[in-house]
């Protein structure tokens, strides 16, 4: 949010999902704050350099994954529960139409609830 824009064109929900990214230096394990069907939110608890560009897998279910690709926009420090994360925001810069609409679907279904 650029002067108290919202420049967004896709609405991002909060939802809690596994994520899984490996770096030239190690594999990662963290969380999504919140995803939209454009991008998400990534929190790590320990972070090494992530690249500009680099592939994540998010875990929807117990049975499905989404592997893709996504550009790094921005980088900060986060804190919940007293705990200190690196969060990343992040674009998908290739999505399958079967991932987006299970993405889609989870955008929805947050706001039936």
């Amino acid at each position: 949010m650029k002067n108290g824009i919202e420049r967004r064109r896709h609405l991002r929900v909060p939802l809690a999902l596994q994520v899984f990214s490996v770096t030239p230096q190690r594999a990662i394990e963290g969380k999504t704050a919140d995803i939209s069907v454009s991008g998400l939110n990534l929190l790590f608890s320990e972070m090494s350099e992530v690249d500009d560009e680099f592939q994540i897998t998010l875990k929807s279910s117990e049975d499905h994954e989404m592997s893709m690709p996504c550009e790094k926009v921005w980088s900060s420090k986060f804190i919940s529960d007293e705990t200190v994360y690196d969060a990343i925001g992040v674009k998908f810069t290739k999505i399958s139409s079967s991932d987006r609409e299970i993405i889609s679907e989870m955008v929805e279904e947050y706001y039936l609830v």
